[in-house]
């Protein structure tokens, strides 16, 4: 993955990133709110999980439209429209949208400054639009892991099977 310049939606003044078949669009960061936090709109394709994580900050999901698994401390919760679901920060986590539709979701992390992570990672958008579905090569995920670090995430494998 290779740093490169965000394209601003002239419409929202927001900047779009295509991030393993995932659009994240950062709608607030570090800079705008005196480090306070980091906002994302978020759309899911079907079948997509971002794996077993922590990272220093405290993150809160909060579900628009679809469906999403959210994973925290070995327990599992499916948030559906409306509802909202808290990691706290160093807590072992992770989402995933296990439907066949698309997942809108607003994630907020708190204090702001893992944009840099995303915007590194993640390839510049003009748009919203979902990228092609992508599968992940092991460089890929190399490469993420390697810069995630850089930012305090640590990466720790796929979700567990889902206790139903």
């Amino acid at each position: 993955m290779t740093t490169s310049t965000p394209e601003t939606d002239s419409r929202t003044g927001h900047d779009h990133y295509h991030v393993l078949g995932a659009t994240l669009s950062i709608t607030a960061d570090a800079e705008t709110t005196d480090g306070e936090y980091l906002v994302l709109d978020m759309l899911v394709p079907p079948q997509f999980e971002n794996g077993l994580h922590t990272h220093e900050q405290s993150e809160v999901f909060h579900v628009i439209e679809g469906e999403a698994r959210l994973h925290v401390d070995g327990q599992d919760r499916i948030l559906t429209p409306g509802t909202s679901g808290y990691v706290p920060g160093g807590e072992e986590h992770g989402f995933a949208n296990e439907g066949d539709d698309v997942c809108r979701v607003i994630a907020v992390m708190t204090p702001g400054g893992a944009e840099g992570f995303f915007r590194e990672i993640g390839q510049p958008t003009a748009d919203r639009s979902l990228p092609d579905p992508v599968e992940p090569t092991a460089e890929m995920l190399q490469s993420v892991f390697a810069t995630g670090e850089q930012y305090g995430f640590r990466f720790l494998g796929p979700l567990p099977e889902r206790a139903e």
